[in-house]
């Protein structure tokens, strides 16, 4: 579904990305793990379209190195920035509702319907400011948000950032969700056990540069990768 070949991006002088290869393939979810600085976020904005970057970058066949962020969108290329990022003042179904810009009524509706199924305390808190929502639930919202667009690959920037055990495992859980659904996810999670437990393959990012790939229990079972990233 995805490709990347040579990706590169820099901030000024300093390099942030180089020569990039990734992969993410129909229904499947793909982990990138790697220490604060690696690049991972960077990585997640270049390919939405919100850093500028080099390289090629192919979306089910079609080439969008070059395309704006609304391109992506529409080919159902979704970003779920890291921090939450929500419309404070706005309630929460008007958030959702900002998610589905592109999209019918009837179209709109249905994916209203399927967010508060996977979600059932954002359709408790429909009529609420979305500011006044815990922090799971703020993420959960801006997952929603996302889902609104009908994603065919939905690049997820760390979902588990600030929250309680309990909550990271009901979004992990949301996760697994989306990819037994047949949504595609590239995952970018500090929590790198978690990360990779439930991921088909994942990317170890350093310094800017991929240095391991392999399945998830391939990467988790591995002695380098279980001394810098897992704490054993």
């Amino acid at each position: 579904m995805l490709e990347v070949r040579g990706l590169e991006a820099r901030y000024g002088r300093i390099p942030a990305l180089q020569g990039i290869d990734l992969r993410v393939g129909a229904a499947e979810l793909v982990a990138l793990v790697g220490a604060n600085g690696a690049g991972k976020s960077t990585l997640l904005r270049a390919l939405s379209g919100v850093q500028p970057a080099s390289g090629e970058i192919f979306f089910e066949n079609e080439n969008l190195t070059k395309a704006s962020s609304e391109r992506r969108v529409a080919l159902g290329l979704l970003h779920v920035p890291e921090g939450r990022q929500v419309f404070g003042p706005l309630c929460v179904e008007d958030n959702l509702r900002l998610g589905a810009y592109r999209r019918g009524r009837a179209a709109l509706a249905r994916s209203l319907e399927r967010v508060y199924a996977l979600f059932p305390a954002l359709a408790e808190r429909r009529r609420h400011a979305a500011g006044t929502l815990s922090g799971g639930q703020q993420q959960m919202l801006a997952i929603g948000r996302a889902l609104m667009g009908e994603p065919r690959l939905l690049l997820l920037d760390e979902p588990s950032m600030g929250l309680a055990p309990r909550l990271v495992a009901e979004i992990f859980a949301c996760v697994r969700a989306l990819r037994a659904a047949d949504t595609s996810v590239l995952l970018v999670e500090q929590n790198a056990r978690a990360a990779l437990a439930i991921a088909d393959r994942g990317y170890v990012l350093e310094t800017g540069r991929i240095v391991m790939t392999g399945t998830g229990s391939e990467l988790a079972a591995d002695a380098g990768v279980r001394a810098a990233y897992l704490g054993f």
